[in-house]
């Protein structure tokens, strides 16, 4: 009870209270930090070690090398180049949009508005604890000028990379290819293990066929970091596996020849080994240049290669299919013989037609070219005396003939992309158009028009089978020891050479179809048939004046021949779109090609022989 008076005793008691009170507060607070640390310390302490230990500990990957290719005399055809590149992981930044923005003000001609585009599609599909290298390289005033303001820049990083670069450009694209960015479908059927730290992944050509081989494995060093993410020693490494240098059988003085000779016409030209089916070269026009794709091409750079109207991006040797022409002749005419349809001695009369059914099916040569045997067939290119034999043949005679040279499939090649081409018989016409195979179509198809398609790569390795007498070779780039697939029966070995004296009579008789481009070849003799592909099909009666015919509705110039006659050293395929006449679009280009190869060889016009 108060009475309004000071009480000592009674104020001490109070003071001394809340004393006690705080002074259990206290304890209460250091009991419960105590606790919490103990417990921090001692029952999580494996968890908070290993997360310290990432923060001070941290895994690198290191790329492999990207294996080189090589032509056969091992000049580099795809290299790897060190360049200065700038690398963003997106968790390091803070706003790292900010970042970007002060990056397009630094380098507005390289970091430009599709740049930031790909980057922002990489981010939609990628974790922000990856890396992504913008795709263009800095020269070494850019790289300082970076380096001096890296600070401004957290998250991005100045490193150096190697590059992919194809020295012959053009030249080589549609045979090594080219890398490229990995894209999100790709993303999802790679092995992650294997391309981290890699960004590029063949994409068509041998880049692509031995992506596997060029690849490698990828290796990891464990580096201790300070607080600045500064590397201050390597705990431990395991070096990458580097890719597998890849050599071709291309020869690419062949492949520059094979180029200057097309001078940028539309066309293909392919030559191989015909003994072993190696590639000696193989060049697509008008090409690309395989450079423009490593780092990612711009839309407007792209788009200008997909609306060009000459096609550069299509591999003609492997993925052109057009019709044959009479480069199928000599084919069929040795499989008319070696079946007994004819004798080594048919001889007919053509007048410059031959009717059937009402129908008149004309010759090339108005006038005709009178009594005609297989030898004057092949070379003059009778087209009368094959409308005949045709009919005597049956188109699905013609289609298994024809499928024994490599017609009508595929050669096995290694490369990604190749195209089956066409012999058409009764089934197929069946089974695809659901009506019925008439004679009509059979007349036509014997001299390689109509439905007939064929690339020039099988051109070439049919051509390389009769060269060989048969051996059914299997065209290939790398160099490697390859089997041959088999052998052609020969029932008459007479009959295969009766149609290569006649392929010779083509360019060496005052008759022949390319008899005007014999000295191209001198002092080798060589056998080749010349082809004339129609575009723009004709009526009975209508004439065709390559004057008056527009450029894209012309005939395709075709020639196939191998040299020399004994013992061949080169079988070549050749076509020129819209090039017109085959003797003198075509034949010359590979007469001129055959004559560098040998005389580079020093392969006399009679020698044994020998494999490449």
């Amino acid at each position: 009870m108060s009475d309004g008076h000071y009480h000592p005793a009674h104020e001490q008691q109070l003071f001394r209270r809340r004393i006690l009170w705080a002074a259990a507060f206290v304890l209460l607070g250091f009991a419960i930090l105590f606790a919490r640390m103990a417990y921090l310390q001692v029952m999580l302490y494996d968890q908070y070690k290993g997360l310290a230990e990432g923060n001070r500990i941290s895994i690198e990957v290191i790329p492999p090398v990207r294996g080189r290719i090589y032509d056969r005399n091992h000049i580099v055809l795809a290299d790897n180049q060190p360049v200065y590149v700038l690398s963003i992981t997106p968790e390091k930044a803070a706003d790292w949009e900010k970042l970007l923005s002060q990056l397009s003000a630094l380098f507005p001609y390289k970091f430009d508005t599709e740049t930031r585009a790909q980057f922002a599609q990489w981010l939609k599909w990628q974790k922000k604890f990856n890396s992504y290298t913008l795709p263009f390289e800095l020269d070494e005033i850019e790289a300082a000028r970076f380096a001096a303001r890296s600070h401004h820049f957290p998250g991005i990083q100045l490193t150096t990379e190697l590059k992919r670069v194809y020295p012959y450009g053009s030249m080589t694209a549609h045979v090594v290819g080219y890398v490229g960015r990995i894209n999100e479908k790709e993303l999802k059927t790679l092995d992650p293990q294997r391309y981290k730290g890699t960004d590029v992944i063949g994409k068509s050509g041998i880049e692509k066929y031995y992506e596997d081989l060029l690849m490698g494995q990828p290796g990891w060093r464990q580096v201790e970091t300070n607080a600045r993410g500064r590397v201050i020693r390597v705990l431990e490494e395991q070096p990458p596996v580097n890719g597998q240098d890849i050599v071709l059988t291309l020869d690419i003085h062949l492949q520059k020849k094979a180029y200057a000779l097309l001078d940028q016409r539309p066309g293909a030209m392919v030559a191989l080994h015909p003994e072993t089916g190696a590639v000696l070269a193989m060049a697509s026009a008008p090409g690309y240049d395989a450079n423009l794709f490593v780092d990612g091409i711009s839309r407007r750079a792209y788009a200008q290669l997909l609306n060009n109207p000459h096609r550069p991006l299509i591999n003609r040797p492997i993925g052109g299919v057009y019709p044959p022409g009479s480069t199928i002749k000599p084919f069929v005419a040795l499989i008319a013989l070696e079946h007994k349809i004819i004798s080594p001695n048919h001889r007919i009369f053509d007048p410059g037609y031959f009717e059937y059914a009402g129908h008149i099916y004309r010759d090339w040569k108005r006038q005709g070219h009178g009594y005609v045997d297989v030898h004057k067939a092949i070379s003059d290119s009778c087209d009368t005396f094959f409308y005949q034999l045709g009919l005597k043949m049956g188109i699905d005679l013609i289609h298994q003939g024809l499928q024994t040279f490599g017609f009508d499939q595929t050669t096995g090649i290694d490369l990604p992309g190749e195209l089956k081409g066409l012999i058409p018989n009764k089934a197929w016409k069946r089974r695809v158009r659901g009506q019925p195979w008439y004679n009509g179509e059979t007349i036509i198809a014997s001299i390689g028009q109509g439905y007939s398609l064929a690339t020039p790569l099988q051109l070439a390795r049919a051509t390389a089978i009769l060269a060989n007498r048969g051996t059914q070779i299997i065209p290939h780039l790398r160099k490697a020891s390859v089997e041959p697939e088999g052998h052609i029966e020969i029932r008459n070995r007479e009959n295969w050479e009766r149609v290569i004296r006649a392929m010779e009579a083509v360019l060496h008789s005052p008759h022949g179809t390319a008899w005007r481009v014999r000295q191209l070849i001198a002092p080798y003799r060589m056998a080749g048939k010349t082809g004339t592909a129609q575009v723009k099909r004709l009526q009975a009666e209508e004439e065709y004046d390559e004057s008056k015919v527009p450029m894209h509705e012309r005939d395709h110039a075709l020639f196939i021949g191998f040299a020399p006659i004994k013992n061949p050293q080169i079988a070549i395929s050749v076509i020129v779109e819209h090039g017109g006449s085959g003797s003198k679009a075509a034949a010359p280009l590979a007469a001129q090609l055959a004559k560098y190869w040998l005389e580079r060889n020093h392969v006399p016009p009679q020698q044994k022989r020998r494999k490449p």
